[in-house]
This record gives structure tokens, sequence and C-alpha cells, in this order.
């Protein structure tokens, strides 16, 4: 690499000689982030949902890839919300994609005992 090519490579050379003397545009540029994509780009669709949280009704854009949700972001067009999700509409991808998510129905017929640990040793409660 020459002296000439080495300093260009500088951003604020760059942003000094170039076209961009805020720095927003090429001159922030590095040949990394110009290899970046976002991650809704390599989606297989979109879909438009609801926020599951509140009753406000915010609405998302649930982006899909092979059946598994890779982004959730707020929807623009949404009279709402638009397009801005609070904390907890934004965690809604965790809340998807968690391991430790309840997948099992959990019901205790009425006045029943409450469930054991699935794991537990100890010998069934009686009833008195």
């Amino acid at each position: 690499m020459g002296r000439h090519t080495w300093i260009n490579s500088w951003h604020a050379v760059r942003q000094l000689t170039g076209g961009d003397p805020l720095g927003r545009g090429a001159a922030a540029e590095s040949r990394r982030t110009r290899t970046l994509q976002a991650r809704t780009e390599t989606a297989d669709r979109m879909v438009k949902s609801v926020c599951p949280y509140c009753a406000v009704g915010c609405g998302q854009q649930v982006y899909v890839q092979g059946e598994r949700v890779i982004q959730v972001e707020g929807d623009p067009d949404s009279p709402v919300s638009r397009g801005r999700l609070c904390p907890k509409g934004s965690a809604t991808h965790q809340l998807v994609t968690s391991p430790h998510r309840q997948t099992t129905v959990r019901y205790r017929r009425p006045h029943g005992q409450p469930p054991r640990h699935r794991h537990s040793r100890e010998p069934p409660r009686t009833r008195r």
C-alpha cells in the first residue's frame, strides 16, 4: 500500500478533500461498512402484526426467513405507533425465539393443587 493510498484511507482526509464536508456519507464509509447488509434484506417475506404486550395496538413488521422470525421492527404505516415501539415491543423477537419460551399448555383445574416441578422427587401431596 503506497503512502498516498494509505493517507486517503483516513476518514478525516476523505472528509476534507472529498465532497462530504460533514462526514455523513462516503467519507465515513470503510471497506467493511460497504460490505454490510441489513438483516431484513435476507428475509423471505415481511408480515404485518400487532404488538402482543398492551392494548395500545402498535403495528409491527415481522421479517421471516425459512419460517423463522429474524427481525421485528415498528411499522411506519401504523397510525398508532408511526414506526416506533416501546422497549417491550422491541423485545418481541426475543419473546418469539427464546429457548425458554413456554411451548406446552399449563392448566390447573379449579381448586386443584399447585403444579409440582416436573423434575421433583418428592411424592405427590395428599389432600386433607
